[in-house]
């Protein structure tokens, strides 16, 4: 995924959604940043850093719900660093059950979960910004529809001649992200797939939020929902 062999990505699908949680650093640097800490996240990043010997400078989430967040007040609490989210998932972050429709008191009663989000930590990004974190420039692409805050990232100081987008919730290998949640918009996805994600070039790596990985290129030719778009 990386030209550079002091660069890594590892990744792992968490928790009851099977969530993916990426975790992208440089051993020179000894410095990562996370990406979307779901379910049994902490114990998971926690070992990659242990494990590649590197220092975590943030987490940066996709998008406010609950299995792309679950773990950011331990692992933020732990590991004392910021965290990183459009500002129109503000109301997630609040009230992460509200995201599924629930009350904080079923979330507790279903799933286990008191919510204790550290808010003096909690910095937000915008559109079109670069981010500088952990030797990586990740831009900043604002998507909304399958929440109103959805964002991704695009690298393309990656060390070899291919872009690589983290697609949050976007955009899946043969699919895209589900609209039917409370805040979600069918048609801002889809001018989100077509505005933010269609003008990279096929070449570009798609690590999604769940799901394995794939390019824009497999993903234009088959995807039926961007095939609708073209």
């Amino acid at each position: 995924m990386l030209g550079s062999p002091a660069r890594f990505v590892d990744a792992a699908a968490l928790g009851l959604w099977q969530a993916n949680c990426y975790v992208l650093g440089d051993l020179e640097r000894g410095r990562a940043v996370v990406v979307d800490p779901g379910q049994h996240g902490a114990a998971y990043v926690r070992r990659v850093l242990g494990e590649r010997g590197v220092v975590c400078e943030a987490i940066l989430l996709t998008h406010g719900h609950l299995d792309h967040v679950w773990a950011v007040p331990e692992l933020a609490a732990d590991l004392d660093v910021p965290v990183l989210l459009h500002p129109d998932d503000r109301w997630l972050w609040d009230d992460p059950a509200a995201g599924l429709g629930l009350t904080p008191q079923l979330l507790e009663s279903e799933l286990g979960l008191v919510w204790q989000p550290p808010t003096d930590q909690l910095d937000a990004i915008t559109d079109g910004q670069t981010l500088s974190l952990a030797g990586y420039a990740l831009e900043v692409r604002h998507t909304p529809g399958h929440t109103p805050g959805s964002s991704v990232f695009l690298l393309t100081d990656t060390g070899s001649d291919d872009p690589l987008l983290l697609s949050g919730d976007l955009l899946f290998a043969g699919s895209v992200g589900r609209t039917d949640l409370p805040g979600g918009s069918w048609q801002q996805q889809l001018d989100s797939l077509a505005s933010k994600v269609l003008v990279l070039p096929d070449a570009t790596q798609i690590a999604p939020g769940h799901g394995p990985e794939t390019t824009l290129g497999q993903e234009r030719g088959s995807n039926p929902y961007l095939t609708e778009i073209a």
